[in-house]
């Protein structure tokens, strides 16, 4: 019988193969987001799963709130693994719809949970300067675009065009949640 589903037998999540990619990404994220590795979706959501843990702990710890540290280790992992699947989908029925083809969804979220490093990282000090996380964002962004463009071949307007959007209303969100008490 054929195996429908060949990853079926690697589920295991090689971390020292994440280290190594990490530490080298850190130092080039622009090159390395452009050289996405065929992660198994265990490997995915650990690496989205720990960075936003480690993110929304350390974003507690700073605070020395119980609180904020509680919704740093329970609540930031959901909503940020939620996010990312969302984003992806997005992405994903954009090439379905708009550029006619399909993309793995297993390497745009790949590309989704890449490009939000910056992001978790900046999310960290927002606790004392809140604009941060719009910086964060921002890097996150041009990361998505070279990303879109040099993996999956989209036109360089037409990534402009999609990520712009998406920041646009990441900033409407955010000067909504600044504006309401």
């Amino acid at each position: 019988m054929k195996e429908v589903n060949p990853e079926h037998h690697n589920k295991t999540i090689d971390i020292k193969a994440i280290i190594q990619f990490f530490a080298n990404y850190v130092k080039h994220p622009v090159k390395f987001i452009t050289e996405i590795p065929d992660w198994n979706l265990p490997s995915l959501f650990f690496i989205q799963i720990s960075v936003s843990v480690i993110s929304g702990l350390l974003t507690g710890l700073l605070k020395m709130n119980f609180y904020r540290i509680a919704n740093g280790i329970i609540l930031m992992p959901i909503v940020s693994t939620i996010s990312s699947l969302l984003l992806t989908a997005l992405i994903y029925y954009y090439f379905q719809f708009v550029e006619e083809k399909t993309e793995s969804f297993k390497k745009l979220f790949s590309l989704v949970i890449i490009a939000s490093i910056p992001f978790y990282l900046f999310q960290i000090i927002s606790e004392y300067f809140s604009p941060i996380a719009l910086i964060g964002f921002s890097f996150t962004s041009a990361l998505l675009v070279v990303g879109l463009n040099e993996t999956f071949k989209v036109e360089k307007k037409r990534c402009y065009q999609i990520v712009g959007t998406l920041f646009a209303l990441v900033l409407l969100t955010w000067i909504a949640n600044k504006v309401t008490p």
